[in-house]
Parts: structure tokens; sequence; C-alpha cells
């Protein structure tokens, strides 16, 4: 089995906008209703779970009703930080999942143009190694810098950027949050990053440079 959270718990305070990001209008529909679709229509997706803030439990739910997206099989509140929405993400995906080690793909409502293709990566990979996330090579010239001055360049050989899905077998999932304690271990800010501190493997799966995350209105343009 194969379940997808997307998350959706955000305010998004950098875009400075009436609603959350996931909300607002791209192409003529909301932002999150892009990712919606598209694990709709991918095969090898079993049940979608959406993670959102609680005044818009009810939005996602009429927008999953409207849109015919019948995978989507719950809508719950999230969390007080990203942490917390994963994890509550995580324990519906594993009632959904009802018993079985399924691979669960953590993906941003924001990032609206995931692929089927880097889903199916994704679920091939999770089997495989149990954990993958997505992520393209550094193009860009990377500095270090210190007191508004550059300190060094940076070689960007192996350097990555990382994306959403990050996915995961169930299994893994949850034993690297039952292992987390964010006030002794210190703040994360993915999901792959609590299997590699437990010392698991993070493989990679290539994404696409037009998988991007909408943060500020420049991004939505």
């Amino acid at each position: 089995m194969n379940v997808a959270i997307i998350m959706a718990g955000g305010i998004g305070k950098r875009m400075n906008a009436e609603k959350p990001k996931q909300f607002l209008p791209l192409r003529g529909k909301p932002v999150i209703l892009h990712s919606l679709e598209t694990f709709q229509n991918c095969l090898m997706i079993d049940a979608i779970a959406v993670v959102c803030a609680e005044g818009y439990i009810g939005v996602c739910k009429k927008l999953a009703e409207e849109n015919n997206i019948t995978k989507c099989v719950s809508v719950v509140p999230g969390g007080a930080e990203r942490y917390d929405s994963s994890r509550i993400g995580v324990a519906e995906a594993s009632k959904i999942a009802n018993g079985t080690d399924a691979v669960v793909l953590i993906h941003d409502a924001a990032r609206p143009f995931v692929t089927e293709e880097i889903i199916a990566a994704n679920i091939t990979a999770a089997e495989k190694f149990g954990a993958c996330e997505t992520a393209i090579e550094m193009t860009d010239t990377v500095i270090s810098g210190k007191d508004g001055f550059t300190s060094a360049v940076v070689p960007r050989e192996g350097l990555y950027r990382v994306q959403t899905p990050q996915s995961f077998r169930l299994s893994v999932i949850r034993e690297a949050f039952d292992s987390y304690d964010p006030e002794t271990d210190g703040p994360v800010t993915d999901d792959a990053t609590l299997v590699l501190r437990r010392g698991g493997r993070v493989a990679i799966v290539k994404g696409s440079a037009a998988n991007v995350k909408i943060t500020t209105p420049e991004d939505l343009i």
C-alpha cells in the first residue's frame, strides 16, 4: 500500500497574503489542488491524507469532494511545528495502512508541480532502501560568508537542493519519530533528517527544477 501525506498546515507568513499560500489561486485552482490531482491520478497511490491548519479542514474536504479526489480518505489538523504535523500525518497513515508496512510519501502542498514520474521513483526507492528524498543537484556557485563578506567558495560537487516528496517505509519513519526528542535533539526541517540521525540510509531520487516550492509572492508569479 502507498499512502501520500499532503502537508498543508503552514500559514505562509512570507507570502503576506489573506490566506495560506496552499489555498491561493494558481492557474485557476488552489495551489494544493494541483498536488492532490497528481497524486489522485497516479495509479501507484492508494490513499491520500491531508494535514492542514485547523481552520481549513472544511475547505480541504470540500476541495476533495468537488474535484473528485476520491483517494483523499482523511483530513486532519496539523500541529504547532512542521515536525508535529509530520508526526500527525504519519500516525494517520498508520491507521490507513491498517497494520501493513506501507510506503508513506510526505509532500509539501506548496509544491504544485510534482510529477507522477517523481512519485513512482519515490515509491520504488522507498520500497528498496526504506527511505528516500527527492533532490536536484546544485548548479549555482555556492559561497559561505561572514559579516557581510564572502569567506569561501564551497565546492558544489555532491551538493543537492532537497525537494519533496520524501518517502519511507512506514516502519522506518515511525521508528525515526519515536526515537526523536525535539528538546534534546534540536530542530529538524525535514523528515529524512530524522532517519539520518538514527544512522539510517536515505536514497536520493532525482527531482525536477520545475518542482518548486511556493514561499514568496515572486514564487507564485
